[in-house]
């Protein structure tokens, strides 16, 4: 009888340890803040509107040593009910994670064509959005 509710117990403290996930729908020019647990599989995940038919994409920097990891962007095209439009819109997701021990990071997105921000044609400037990250 102990037994079991000690493995009862067990499992409702287990349950209860849970992942934080903040989605954030970016838009140009703004920003956010995200904070996470250090050492956690907590997650800050950016949506940003975006169309790869136009040859831009989303392209996200950090500054120094970086506190957090980004996850390469997975593309999801927008649908109109059971139809796929050709050459539509769609959304860039990020999925940002604490990789530190603490500290801050601010992520910096781009709205670019990555063939020429790689050959200078164009320098990346001021930030199309910014998501400010800070561990705990």
């Amino acid at each position: 009888m102990t037994s079991i509710r000690v493995a009862g117990l067990l499992l409702l403290c287990i349950g209860s340890i849970e992942a934080k996930k903040i989605t954030f729908f970016g838009s140009q020019g703004g920003s956010n803040a995200c904070q996470m647990k250090a050492g956690s599989n907590d997650a800050c995940i950016v949506r940003l509107n975006g169309n790869p038919t136009t040859g831009y994409t989303w392209v996200a920097t950090m500054e120094g040593e970086g506190v957090v990891t980004v996850g390469e962007p997975e593309y999801q095209r927008n649908e109109a009910g059971d139809k796929k439009i050709v050459g539509s819109g769609g959304v860039f997701e990020f999925r940002i994670a604490p990789k530190g021990n603490g500290g801050s990071n601010t992520v910096k997105f781009n709205y670019v064509r990555p063939w020429e921000a790689k050959n200078n044609a164009v320098q990346i400037g001021k930030p199309d959005y910014q998501l400010f990250c800070q561990l705990e």
